[in-house]
């Protein structure tokens, strides 16, 4: 989100520096990998659809800045962007969610509304309560956050902005309108001040703590909690006796979101040198609390989970058709990444607010991402450089947008907060 704020404030022509905890190449965080679901099918005036297609439109921008003035055009959606179907498993408890989905929906999709549907049309042996919807859209499918961070600073840096790395900010403090930020080398633990009249916080989890001086409220509205990841491979002997349609199935029910109780999901993250998928699973409600923020980005999964995965996995794999059982994976790696919760889900992109009431014009939160945020990245970054800019797009879903997220949702929040 820092990335994409501070390369949308770059495309406006302002000066910008980007502050970032980690090195180049990032080695913890909700933005580490190389795959995130990317999908846009929602009901009329969603603003979550909004979000990404938006974020699709604003990466197609930075790709074509990138590529002016180049005799060759080395940069492409495709570096970021892997298209494919995406995959979501409904039940009949969300048959009044499915009809407004689908009531008007000018995205391409296919449903199969029971089980002898979805056998014909999909190959799919779903229970009697379950229903399947597909996505088809250019660049749903998953997005390389990895990737699409690189280019953002390449876009940063090719406007003459600037880039710290292995900067911890330590303190943020305002005075007569002058914000203080005290900067703490990671690797040196050289301190500096540095002073700006605009600033854009986006620091993931550690909002709050960022904030603390400035808007403290955003450490009791955002709550993190621990979320894990899993990723599996198919044991290579398994995934070789599959005939190659099966093969080309697998890969073409990815990535998936199983909207149970606890909301499975799975991606393919990538493929190793011979060609097999490596998986990447979680449960988007699977969410626990963290006793040290620091720490948690290191915290080794548990067998539980381990096996929840697996299991999760293996009845998707069986709802395909395809002879892939518990037994046939193998735990590959794990990694905790965080979500940033808000009450309501919905992620902020805000002024802060003083006295209750007043909005700082001058300071911007981006935060709460609640793990819907990778799909809208530069969607939320472009949100952020407007208010702080005081800028507005075409009105309709976009100012819908800005207020669902913005201060007069903020204020409305720490009253109820209050009360």
């Amino acid at each position: 989100m820092g990335s994409s704020a501070a390369w949308e404030l770059s495309k406006y022509g302002e000066n910008v520096l980007l502050i970032e905890q980690q090195d180049s190449i990032y080695t913890f965080g909700s933005s580490f990998g190389e795959a995130r679901i990317s999908r846009s099918l929602g009901p009329k005036n969603d603003i979550f659809s909004y979000l990404q297609q938006t974020s699709v439109s604003e990466t197609q921008n930075l790709i074509n800045y990138l590529n002016d003035g180049l005799t060759e055009k080395p940069h492409k959606m495709e570096d970021i962007y892997t298209t494919s179907p995406v995959t979501y498993i409904y039940y009949q408890s969300q048959l009044n969610e499915i009809e407004e989905l689908l009531d008007g929906q000018t995205d391409k999709y296919e449903f199969a509304p029971n089980k002898e549907k979805a056998l014909e049309m999909f190959d799919m042996v779903i229970p009697d309560t379950a229903m399947v919807i597909r996505e088809f859209k250019q660049y749903s499918g998953t997005l390389n956050p990895k990737v699409l961070i690189a280019k953002l600073h390449n876009g940063i840096r090719k406007a003459g902005n600037r880039i710290r790395y292995n900067q911890k900010v330590t303190s943020l403090t305002r005075k007569n309108g002058i914000y203080a930020i005290e900067i703490t080398n990671t690797k040196s633990g050289e301190i500096e001040t540095l002073l700006s009249k605009k600033v854009v916080a986006a620091a993931g989890p550690y909002n709050g703590l960022l904030v603390q001086e400035i808007a403290p409220y955003f450490s009791k509205l955002i709550t993190p909690k621990r979320l894990f990841l899993a990723f599996l491979k198919i044991n290579r002997s398994t995934y070789e006796s599959l005939k190659s349609e099966q093969k080309k199935k697998l890969q073409e029910f990815y990535p998936v979101a199983n909207l149970n109780s606890e909301i499975f999901y799975s991606m393919i993250e990538k493929y190793d040198e011979d060609g097999i998928p490596l998986l990447k699973v979680g449960g988007h409600f699977l969410r626990t609390d963290i006793d040290d923020l620091n720490a948690v980005w290191a915290k080794e999964l548990t067998s539980k989970e381990i096996q929840w995965s697996k299991e999760n996995t293996a009845a998707y794999f069986a709802l395909l058709n395809l002879p892939i059982g518990i037994t046939d994976l193998e735990f590959s790696s794990g990694y905790s990444c965080v979500y940033s919760l808000t009450t309501s889900e919905v992620p902020y992109v805000t002024n802060v607010i003083k006295n209750d009431s007043e909005v700082e014009s001058n300071f911007v939160l981006v935060g709460g991402m609640s793990g819907i945020g990778a799909k809208g990245s530069l969607a939320y970054g472009l949100i952020a450089a407007d208010i702080l800019l005081n800028k507005d797009q075409s009105p309709g879903i976009y100012l819908k947008t800005k207020t669902a997220l913005g201060s007069e949702r903020l204020i409305k929040d720490l009253q109820d907060f209050k009360e």
